[in-house]
């Protein structure tokens, strides 16, 4: 594929691209990150903020926007960090795996992806304050403010490392998401890439003669 594509185009889905992903997102940190990643890729997935910022909200608006988008999705992805109501963080992950949504969850917060691209930690952080502290400490994140534009233009040459270590970071909690520290986002990572090699645009096909 040669087009190029805009962040601003994954606001909304465009069916002209198959396979078609829908990607809900709890912040604009994730979904900043995750534009800048699927445009260095040129792949199209529609990314969004959720309707709220709990985790619940994340699911329903996915499910809302299942039905409500006109768009048969290959895979939704629902993206959210642990709560402070750990309750519904834990419902939410159920109310996914119900119906059919992959959760993407990240143990005490989103900024744990950005740290493993630096290095790995298996000892909890304990709160988001504490794993904002940490990611400070590593090169190019001294004045970080929840940018994902920031993240990606900081981490994106060693993504794969990442991958890995996020990999092992969930075998070795179990693949349980209640572990402090975990995130699985290397499947969604892996998906985007995946994307690049299956996903066909059909715009030239579809243009009237």
């Amino acid at each position: 594929m040669t087009k190029r594509i805009s962040t601003r185009s994954y606001r909304k889905p465009d069916t002209l691209y198959s396979p078609l992903d829908l990607v809900v997102c709890e912040g604009e940190t994730e979904v900043d990150y995750l534009c800048e990643l699927a445009r260095s890729l040129r792949i199209h997935v529609h990314i969004c903020k959720g309707d709220g910022t709990d985790p619940k909200s994340i699911v329903n608006t996915a499910k809302r926007k299942s039905k409500e988008d006109g768009v048969k999705y290959d895979k939704i992805f629902c993206v959210f960090d642990r709560d402070n109501d750990f309750s519904a963080f834990l419902e939410a992950i159920e109310l996914c795996k119900s119906r059919k949504f992959v959760p993407i969850i990240s143990n005490p917060c989103f900024e744990l992806w950005p740290y493993l691209h630096f290095q790995i930690r298996e000892s909890g952080f304990g709160s988001p304050q504490q794993m904002l502290k940490a990611l400070k400490k590593m090169p190019g994140f001294e004045n970080y403010d929840k940018d994902g534009v920031q993240i990606f233009n900081a981490t994106i040459h060693f993504i794969d490392m990442a991958c890995k270590r996020a990999s092992s970071l969930a075998y070795k909690q179990h693949d349980d998401p209640k572990e402090d520290p975990f995130t699985n986002i290397h499947i969604l990572i892996k998906r985007f890439q995946a994307l690049k090699k299956e996903q066909n645009y059909f715009g030239q096909q579809r243009r009237p003669q």
